[in-house]
């Protein structure tokens, strides 16, 4: 790992350290809470999503929730100290930690695109989405992605460094050896570049598909099977794509930021340090925000969350009936 010394010009003040320890401790116990309320209601409220989409959400949750009670809790007490107080391997471990879990929803979201695109675009081959395993196999391949991309830096491919601020770690951005320049240029087109292509081409065809969808021929005073289950179709696949592309969008919102700075850096070490800590700061909400977009955009993850609540209100009132009783 390299350490950074802070020149006067890098350091934030005092003040500036605890507001943004304060952020990280209010982002993370956000975080925290509503990714597990996600988990559950996936888990126990059955929002009747297509499997392999309602793995993929869960992916996610477990993603965000193994981040922000990790390593956001690390960062949010060095930053209370004004500096870096763990050892270097702790500093290490959280930005591959922060890397890995942060690509791995890259990963899913654009899995969740190409399952998107398949049905929508190409339901001739949707029974590959049914079957049993291919979930799993999903989740492998993003996994190991993921990990292939972020372990480099362990075996001498650049390095994990502490970010010019102090009080958080991540990839060096600002190093000029050929390893470093060469590791960063891949792990941009293949960690940012890659999936916006994905998201545009999948998201393109299938709105495409979505707005030219033909009516099935019937009659207009007749309201037939046919009908219904064509409307539930293509109301279904409007409201899982509104969904999924709202989780893409606020992604890119919090990460594009981020990417391109850290692109700049590569070029330039002109950046105030402000400009660094912010893009930063934004892409760390995206935790927060993953689940509170599942929550918002989506009526079926709504409708089972409601239902869960119903049943566990009714099984408290049915024990304090009980308990009366006795």
């Amino acid at each position: 790992m390299t350490v950074v010394n802070l020149t006067i010009d890098d350091r934030l003040t005092d003040t500036e350290y605890m507001l943004i320890g304060a952020y990280l401790v209010v982002l993370g116990s956000l975080s925290v809470m509503f990714n597990i309320f996600v988990i559950i209601v996936l888990v126990k409220g059955n929002p009747k999503y297509h499997a392999v989409h309602n793995v993929l959400l869960l992916n996610i949750s477990v993603s965000d929730l193994l981040l922000s009670s990790v390593a956001y809790p690390l960062w949010a007490s060095t930053n209370f100290y004004y500096r870096w107080i763990w050892p270097d391997g702790v500093c290490s471990f959280s930005a591959f930690w922060c890397f890995t879990l942060a690509q791995n929803d890259m990963n899913t979201l654009a899995a969740i695109a190409i399952c998107r695109y398949i049905i929508v675009c190409k339901p001739q081959y949707e029974y590959y989405l049914k079957k049993p395993t291919f979930k799993y196999w999903i989740l492998v391949v993003v996994w190991s992605h993921s990990v292939l991309n972020t372990v480099p830096p362990f075996f001498g491919w650049s390095s994990y460094k502490q970010e010019v601020f102090g009080t958080s770690c991540s990839i060096d951005w600002t190093g000029n050896s050929a390893s470093v320049i060469s590791y960063n240029i891949v792990i941009t087109l293949t960690c940012y570049c890659v999936h916006l292509v994905i998201f545009c081409y999948c998201y393109t065809y299938i709105i495409r598909a979505l707005t030219t969808l033909p009516s099935p021929p019937i009659s207009e005073q007749i309201i037939s099977v046919e009908r219904v289950r064509w409307y539930h179709r293509v109301s279904t696949s409007r409201a899982v794509t509104v969904t999924s592309l709202s989780m893409v969008a606020v992604f890119l919102i919090a990460w594009t930021p981020y990417t391109v700075v850290s692109i700049y850096s590569m070029l330039s070490d002109g950046l105030s340090t402000w400009m660094l800590v912010l893009p930063t700061l934004l892409a760390k909400s995206c935790t927060l925000l993953n689940p509170t977009v599942c929550a918002l955009m989506s009526s079926k993850f709504r409708k089972a969350a409601r239902i869960m609540f119903c049943k566990i209100k009714e099984y408290s009132q049915l024990l304090l009936l009980l308990k009366f009783k006795k």
